[in-house]
């Protein structure tokens, strides 16, 4: 059921995607849960709400199919967390909105995330020129510290830098929610941007490392590490995020933790 929000303190976090970078089921795939298909999990995002305004967090490669299924005519911003393909895959498609708007739209990244652009997307950064194709008209905000507080578009919050091996990684606070993907390694001052959160969002990945990553660092916490992380928070409501079929195969192992799925709601306040 959709929850109205009725407070001007109040906002509304919608899980547009819950998978990790392959989504549920994976292609090519013959496990159990692929192969049953009950369960569909497009690429981690999330829409946020707070006084009538959208803001979306990263554009992956499910971007277009998102904004359709969850209807959405207007957003007034954009956070990306990292630099990653299933998190800004579908950034290409952020061209409809100037197709149709005929509007820049405002875009909140580290400093770590815009370089990269900068390498492999320049087109994305270069001013309108009517003698070229038609852009993304994107206005970007850099955040060049690694931790801070600032307010973009009308919205108050809170950035958190950390890493997923060596890719830095931004997080993001709004009020009492706290949202965390691809969360690896922190430098334990992350805790003091943690404060009287009740809400925390994060990715973790399956106990048993797949075949296919064997030999590899892990790049997710487990599902017990993250439990560890929040209890270190004082946190009272986990939820995860960022689910593989490999997760979701023993996710039953873990009935004491909420797992999103697409689509779910959450509220949370200032």
């Amino acid at each position: 059921m959709a929850h109205d929000i009725q407070e001007d303190s109040l906002g509304k976090l919608i899980f547009l995607g819950t998978g990790n970078p392959e989504g549920i089921p994976v292609a090519f795939c013959s496990c159990r849960i692929c192969q049953e298909n009950k369960i569909h999990r497009l690429r981690a995002s999330v829409l946020i709400q707070y006084r009538k305004k959208n803001f979306l967090i990263d554009t992956g490669p499910d971007f277009r199919t998102q904004m359709l299924a969850a209807g959405v005519s207007e957003l007034s911003g954009v956070f990306l967390t990292h630099f990653h393909y299933d998190h800004i895959g579908g950034i290409d498609d952020l061209r409809a909105w100037y197709i149709v708007t005929q509007r820049s739209l405002p875009i909140v990244l580290s400093a770590n995330t815009y370089k990269l652009l900068e390498k492999t997307k320049d087109y994305l950064l270069t001013p309108h020129n009517t003698n070229s194709s038609l852009p993304a008209v994107l206005e970007f905000k850099i955040l060049n510290e690694e931790y801070g507080e600032d307010e973009f578009e009308g919205i108050p919050y809170t950035y958190i830098s950390y890493y997923q091996r060596s890719c830095h990684v931004t997080g993001f606070r709004f009020g009492n929610l706290v949202y965390l993907t691809d969360l690896h390694s922190y430098d334990p001052k992350i805790f003091s941007y943690l404060d009287n959160v009740d809400t925390l969002i994060v990715s973790a990945g399956p106990s048993e490392i797949p075949l296919a990553f064997q030999g590899y660092k892990t790049s997710h916490l487990t599902v017990e590490e993250v439990r560890d992380f929040a209890d270190h928070a004082g946190v009272s409501n986990l939820i995860i995020t960022h689910i593989s079929h490999c997760l979701e195969a023993e996710r039953h192992q873990h009935e004491q933790v909420t797992f999103a799925y697409d689509g779910m709601e959450v509220l949370w306040k200032i």
